[in-house]
């Protein structure tokens, strides 16, 4: 065996601590470590699917001005790998705002109104006994005039080796007050 590894009672080399160093990285003897790129197996398996959940009011109201009209959206995503519970990974949330309407013939228009790409270490994280771990997802459009307007919103999960899983496309009316 190894001059560096030890054996247990019986004789056995303790193989599994050298595994261990395997996967997370050794350090040499004079302290300097190499940095190994987490990889999927270190972060579990590929997320298959991305849940949000939309309050029945999702709206954030955060102008100075005072007005009722909301300014943002907020919500909750479970990344799923699979097991039905969701999981937190390191990687990007991409979200995307869409305002619908009607061109002068009468066709449906989507065109973009925002877009936001946040790591997941930004957000709140959260827990549900059933749904397992999230994140708590709140974003700001601004000055943006869609209050009355019909939105789509479309999240997307990025993890740190590429690979884009996206959820289902949510339907919205934002609401619009008179003032």
């Amino acid at each position: 065996m190894f001059r560096w590894m030890r054996c247990d009672q019986n004789g056995h080399a303790l193989s599994v601590v050298a595994a261990l160093c395997f996967l997370v990285g050794c350090h040499s003897r004079s302290g300097a470590s190499t940095a190994l790129h987490t990889t999927r197996s270190a972060q579990g398996p590929h997320i298959r699917n991305v849940i949000c959940l939309y309050d029945q009011k999702p709206w954030i109201n955060a102008d100075a001005a005072g007005d009722l009209d909301p300014e943002g959206v907020q919500f909750r995503v479970f990344l799923d790998a699979g097991d039905g519970k969701g999981v937190q990974r390191e990687g990007m949330i991409h979200v995307e705002m869409y305002r619908i309407g009607e061109d002068g013939n009468g066709k449906r228009t989507r065109t973009l109104v925002s877009d936001w790409h946040y790591p997941t270490s930004r957000y709140h994280r959260v827990s549900a006994r059933i749904l397992g771990l999230g994140y708590h997802v709140q974003l700001r459009w601004a000055k943006k005039d869609i209050a009355g307007s019909e939105v789509e919103v479309v999240t997307q999960f990025e993890d740190i080796d590429g690979n884009i899983t996206r959820g289902a496309t949510k339907r919205l009316r934002v609401p619009k007050f008179t003032s």
